[in-house]
C-alpha cells in the first residue's frame, strides 16, 4: 500500500518580513497595533475574579492556520475592548514555509505567496503575549483552540483568563451544540465583514461577546470576572513545549483525543478480545 500523501514544507522559502503585513485593515479610524510598540508596552496586572465586568479589559482573537497536523499560525487577529469602547485592533499574516492545506487555503483564501515579508511567528507570538497582559480573552471556540495554539507556540500559557462565545452562548439560549460563528452573529444582529478573516473574525466574536454579556447581566445578573468564568470559561490550557518529545504530534498543546479508525473500531476491539488468550477460572475464595 502506498503511504497517504501529507502536505509537508513547501517548496522554496518565502522570506520572513520585519513588520504586521495585515490583510483586511481597520474598519473605521481605530488604532492599530504594530510589531514594534514600545509605547504601548504597559503592564498590567492579571484581574481578579472579583473584578466588576465594567472594569475588565478584553481581547477578542482569532487565528487562521494551515489546516493539518501541527498547526501552523498563518493569520492572527485580535481586538482589545472594553464594554464601552474599542481600544486598538492587531492584525498580521505570519511567516511560514510550511505547506497550506488546500481545504484551509479554500475556506481562509491564505496561499503560501501571500506569507510573503510577513513577520516571524515567534515576534508576532511575543507581542500578541505583550497585547494581552491584563485582559481576559475572548474566543469562539468551545475547546479554546486558538488560545492553546498560541500557547503551544509560544512553549507557556498565556497569563489570562479565557471565556467562550459558544458556552456563553449555550447558556443562554440553551444549545445542545456548538454554534458556528456565523450563525451566531445572524442571531444576535452582530455585522460580520469578512468571514474566515481573523480580524474580521475578532471583531464578530467581541461584537457577539458583548451582546451576550448585555443579555447575561439582565437575565443571571452577571456582575464580575468570575460570574463570566463560571458561565463561559473554556478547557484549561495543558501546554506541551515544542522541544519536548512528542510536541511535534501535537496539534494544539493539548492531549490528542484517540479516535476510532474506520477500519478498526468498535469491530477491532471485540477482535482483539475474541483472540486473547483466555484466562484460568479463578480458584474459589479468591
Amino acid at each position: 500500500m502506498q503511504p497517504r500523501h501529507r502536505y509537508g514544507r513547501r517548496r522554496g522559502r518565502v522570506p520572513a518580513g520585519d513588520r504586521f503585513l495585515p490583510r483586511l485593515g481597520p474598519a473605521g479610524e481605530e488604532p492599530f497595533a504594530a510589531l514594534d510598540d514600545p509605547e504601548h508596552d504597559v503592564a498590567h496586572a492579571r484581574p481578579e475574579p472579583a473584578t466588576p465586568i465594567d472594569d475588565l479589559r478584553f481581547v477578542a482573537l482569532d487565528c487562521e492556520t494551515t489546516g493539518q497536523s501541527p498547526h501552523h499560525l498563518v493569520e492572527l487577529g485580535a481586538v482589545a475592548f472594553t464594554v464601552r469602547d474599542h481600544l486598538m485592533s492587531f492584525e498580521t499574516l505570519v511567516h511560514s514555509n510550511d505547506r497550506i492545506n488546500p481545504y484551509a487555503r479554500r475556506i481562509h483564501g491564505i496561499a503560501s505567496e501571500n506569507l510573503h515579508g510577513a513577520p516571524p511567528v515567534s515576534r508576532v507570538v511575543e507581542r500578541f503575549r505583550r497585547f494581552t497582559q491584563g485582559a481576559v480573552l475572548v474566543e469562539h471556540s468551545a475547546d479554546a483552540f486558538d488560545t492553546r495554539l498560541i500557547a503551544r507556540t509560544i512553549g507557556a500559557g498565556l497569563d489570562a483568563d479565557n471565556l467562550d462565545t459558544t458556552r456563553l452562548a449555550a447558556k443562554l439560549f440553551d444549545f445542545r451544540d456548538t454554534i458556528g460563528l456565523e450563525r451566531l452573529c445572524r442571531q444576535l444582529d452582530v455585522p460580520h465583514r469578512r468571514p474566515h478573516h481573523a480580524l474580521a473574525d475578532a471583531e464578530a466574536t467581541a461584537g457577539c461577546f458583548l451582546e451576550l454579556l448585555r443579555q447575561g447581566r439582565e437575565r443571571f445578573g452577571w456582575k464580575t470576572l468570575g460570574d463570566l468564568l463560571e458561565a463561559g470559561q473554556p478547557p484549561l490550557v495543558r501546554v506541551v513545549p515544542p522541544d519536548e518529545p512528542g510536541a511535534a504530534a501535537a496539534t494544539d498543546g493539548a492531549p490528542r483525543r484517540t479516535r476510532r479508525s474506520r477500519r478498526g473500531g468498535r469491530s477491532a476491539a471485540r477482535r482483539s478480545q475474541r483472540d486473547a488468550p483466555e484466562e484460568p477460572p479463578a480458584e474459589a475464595g479468591e
